[in-house]
Parts: C-alpha cells; structure tokens; sequence
C-alpha cells in the first residue's frame, strides 16, 4: 500500500538530492592545491608587487587597542603624555566606557582626517580598513610597484603615494617633517626592512584617538611568503607617546583583479570634502572655497 504514493515526483526528489551529494563528494575529498612559489625580480629578490587587500577592522576601547592588526589583539601602552592626549581626543563622556567603533566617544572635531588632512604612514599603514565620510569603515587597497631603486607603495585613499628608496641612501640629516616620512629599506636575506622617520605629529596612530610625537620611528618588515600572500610587520617607537614598543602583523592577499582607483569629488567615500567638520585644514577660507560650508 505504501509504495502507491511514490509517484513520479517522488523519484524526482530523490534523484535531485543524489545529483547534490554526488557533487559535492569530490569537492569534499579533493585537496588544497599548493601555493605557487614566491616570484622573484631578475636580481633574485622576492617581487613585492601587485593590488593587495587585507588587515582587521580596526577595534578599540580605553585602554587597549589593535592598530590595524591582521586578528592580533596589541596592547599601546602609553606614556602620560600619550594617555592624556587619548584621553582628550576621546572626550570626558567616554574616557572609561568601552566605546569599541569609531564613532562612538572620539571627539570628530579633533579627528585630522575629519579636518581634510592625510592619515599619515601608520594610519595609512598596511591596507585594512578606514573610516569613510561617517559612513563606517570601508576596505583600502595598495598597490606595490618595485624597482631596485624604489619601492611605491599606491593607495586607493586620496590618490596617497608612499615610496621606500632602496637604492643604499640614508635618511638626511636636515629631514624635513612629511606626512609619510622618509623611508630607506634593506634586503635581509629574502625580508626588506624598511626604516621610517620624519613624520608629521598632527596624524593620529589610528581611529581611537592615539596620537604620536615627532619622534615616532617604524620599522617594517615585508615578507611575501608565497604567490597570494604579502606579510607586513610592524614596530612603532616614540619615547613621547608610547612607554614601550608597539607592534602588529597585517597579511595582505594578491587581488590581480583590481584596479586602484583615484579619489574624486563627489561620489568616493574617499573624498575628504565631504565630511569636513568645522576647522577647515588649509586656511580660513577653504570650507567655503569648497562650497561645504561650517558644519555645527
């Protein structure tokens, strides 16, 4: 009697569900293919270029924070200079809450990327992600173009160029502040090292409200450890800010599939201009050069 019920659409069924497990039985057994070696350069370095995305979404609360970290969760610690200067940046409301995203308890006022400035090396730093026009984070790829005398690095935020010389220099003697700095790098073995130095103090360290003196020192260390993967890391110095060293690791992923983009008006969450706040960056008449006028 039972068998009666089993009509055409029964078969149907059932066939159905053996075609899925049919096909996913040789996705389920088969194996990861190897990763394909590192390419090299003619003079037998690793080749660190190519369109590269990766990092952590930033996190943060009052006491510890992970600046850019590929999962890594460092804790700043911080001279009394540096804590007063989180403190403030953070505002009275949320000195002690735990505020984690940026948004939540920073003073946007006192933010330089919310007054038009650049982010400056660290919080440029490896691509991850990067807070966007109020708006939330939003990824930010590199590319990297390597020669042996340079390595540029290419960002898809606000059209920024870093570049890493690689051609036996040291840093001058009378360095002129910048943003970025000046970076020289040195192969060891198959790692560049790279130096920086003269950096700008108006940038933060990251979304939280970490800030650093003029006598911030990076030292970083590329490895790309097979085709896909390029690993960065990090020790920041500064005797003003931080009580002791701070470092982090970013693993980026080759994404041959991009094309860096150039930051426009109107449309680029990357375009500075549209989330300016109160103080323009550039001069008194700016704001209203750029017809956005004051934000209350």
């Amino acid at each position: 009697m039972k068998n009666r019920f089993r009509g055409p659409t029964f078969w149907l069924v059932v066939l159905a569900f053996s075609a899925v497990a049919l096909a996913q039985r040789p996705a389920q057994q088969q194996t990861s293919a190897p990763a394909k070696p590192t390419p090299r350069t003619p003079d037998g370095k690793p080749d660190l270029s190519g369109t590269w995305t990766g990092g952590a979404r930033p996190t943060a609360d009052s006491d510890k924070f992970a600046v850019q970290t590929g999962g890594e969760q460092s804790t700043m610690q911080l001279t009394k200079w540096g804590e007063d200067k989180f403190r403030w940046n953070r505002g009275p409301e949320s000195a002690n809450a735990p505020g984690v995203y940026r948004g939540q308890g920073v003073r946007v006022e006192n933010d330089p990327v919310y007054n038009c400035y650049p982010l400056g090396l660290v919080r440029l730093g490896p691509p991850a992600f990067i807070i966007s026009g109020g708006s939330g984070y939003s990824g930010v790829a590199v590319e990297i173009i390597q020669t042996p005398e340079k390595v540029m690095m290419v960002y898809e935020y606000r059209n920024s160029i870093r570049r890493i010389y690689t051609d036996g220099r040291d840093h001058p003697e009378n360095l002129e502040l910048t943003w970025n700095g000046h970076s020289i790098g040195k192969w060891d073995g198959d790692t560049l090292v790279v130096d920086t130095i003269g950096l700008r103090d108006e940038s933060w360290l990251d979304t939280g409200g970490h800030e650093h003196s003029a006598e911030l020192h990076v030292v970083e260390r590329f490895r790309r450890l097979d085709e896909q993967t390029l690993e960065i890391q990090r020790t920041l110095t500064d005797p003003i800010a931080l009580a002791k060293p701070f470092k982090t690791t970013v693993t980026l992923q080759l994404r041959p599939d991009l094309d860096i983009h150039e930051a426009r008006a109107g449309g680029n969450v990357y375009d500075c201009t549209q989330f300016m706040v109160r103080k323009p960056a550039f001069g008194e008449g700016m704001n209203d050069l750029l017809g956005i006028g004051d934000h209350p």
